[in-house]
């Protein structure tokens, strides 16, 4: 009878946790985006935080430098790089007219033959023209919300990082030594940590390091060079820039080249001569600026080698598509929690503890597959 009282009791207590549980992950799904956007941002800040430690200051004050000195200006620059582009590609849309023709052939698709489009649109017209004062009421209370939601979840972004950077390596081993007694947990934890961050500090902040660094160069470049060589749409060639640095070394070349030869065939067309001086800027300026000094320097220090190139860029075309803007950072942050629970994980859920061989990754066998052709080869080369 005691035990099935101590069984209700552990029962209902559970319940209770479930309950909480359930309510916490409400609550972490209705602001997911500022929780993923701030775990990238705690990882691109950490390095700063830890390399502030040097000069004796205390967790917190290096924590707020961090935020305010990289973190803040980094979120703002990425929001007015991001709103560039943004108008950019409207400015696309309206030059060669895509969307009335994507709305041109959603008509001829859908058979609305009996409505007067004319009549319609001059309902509609009438109907704005009447109701002028009462949109713009309407659209200035859409911009003050727009706004305080924004500021909203800028507080909760940089609240997030704040104690992520003091109490997260604490909270780290709290839950370790409490629930990890077998210490696969915390293997995979060490194992996963470091990974984490040279993916999202390295391969992401690359991606939009390389992304500003690209819309400042073609706008000045705009601003010096003359009408017929401007660089169209410098705001998207920035972005599509930032978007090919995710594949090494040829990446890049495939955006500012294709420009390149663009703005030489309107030089031609504009009777050359002066024109080519600047053709040949563009071209030097980006090739440093944009291509070498971010796919040589930055991708350097601040790469990942684990995890597979081609599955990381996967991630980024695929999880923006699947989960919205925030999919750029929550997919490669799942693709790295799956890798290490497989190759961690898994073993001790099979077999109930650690294989006594280890498991290594899909980018070491590459590596190692590599090494025994070169092997062979040499092999080759010396019997003949």
């Amino acid at each position: 009878m005691e035990r099935d009282r101590e069984m209700g009791r552990r029962l209902g207590l559970g319940l209770v946790v479930l309950g909480l549980f359930l309510a916490t992950a409400y609550v972490v799904e209705a602001f997911i985006a500022v929780v993923v956007f701030a775990v990238f941002l705690y990882y691109s800040v950490r390095p700063i935080h830890r390399f502030l430690r040097r000069f004796g200051l205390p967790r917190r004050l290096r924590a707020a430098l961090s935020i305010v000195l990289f973190g803040i200006p980094f979120v703002v620059l990425l929001g007015y790089t991001a709103a560039v582009i943004v108008i950019e590609i409207q400015s696309f849309v309206q030059v060669y007219d895509i969307q009335d023709q994507l709305i041109q052939r959603s008509i001829e698709q859908v058979d609305i033959a009996a409505l007067d489009l004319d009549e319609l649109r001059n309902i509609v017209a009438t109907a704005g023209a009447q109701g002028s004062l009462f949109a713009a009421l309407f659209s200035l209370s859409g911009a003050l919300s727009f706004v305080g939601s924004a500021l909203i979840q800028l507080l909760i972004l940089v609240i997030l990082t704040y104690y992520m950077l003091v109490d997260g390596p604490r909270l780290k081993e709290w839950i370790l030594e409490t629930f990890d007694e077998t210490g696969i947990v915390r293997r995979y934890v060490e194992e996963t940590d470091p990974e984490l961050a040279m993916t999202l500090f390295g391969n992401i902040v690359n991606v939009f390091v390389t992304a500003i660094v690209a819309v400042i160069t073609f706008f000045t470049y705009n601003f010096f060079a003359p009408d017929p060589v401007l660089v169209p749409f410098p705001g998207l060639m920035g972005a599509l820039a930032g978007i090919g640095s995710l594949i090494p070394v040829v990446g890049i070349k495939l955006v500012y080249l294709p420009v390149a030869a663009f703005l030489g065939a309107s030089a031609v067309a504009a009777g050359g001569g002066p024109l080519f001086l600047f053709v040949g800027i563009f071209v030097v300026v980006s090739g440093i600026f944009v291509d070498f000094i971010p796919d040589f320097f930055i991708r350097a220090l601040i790469s990942g080698d684990k995890t597979h190139t081609g599955m990381l860029i996967l991630c980024y075309i695929v999880g923006p598509t699947v989960f919205g803007f925030y999919g750029l950072f929550l997919l490669p942050i799942l693709l790295i929690l799956f890798i290490n629970a497989n190759r961690i994980l898994l073993p001790y859920v099979l077999y109930g503890r650690e294989p006594t061989q280890r498991q290594i990754t899909f980018q070491e066998f590459i590596e190692r597959d590599r090494g025994n052709e070169s092997a062979t080869r040499r092999e080759a080369d010396g019997r003949d």
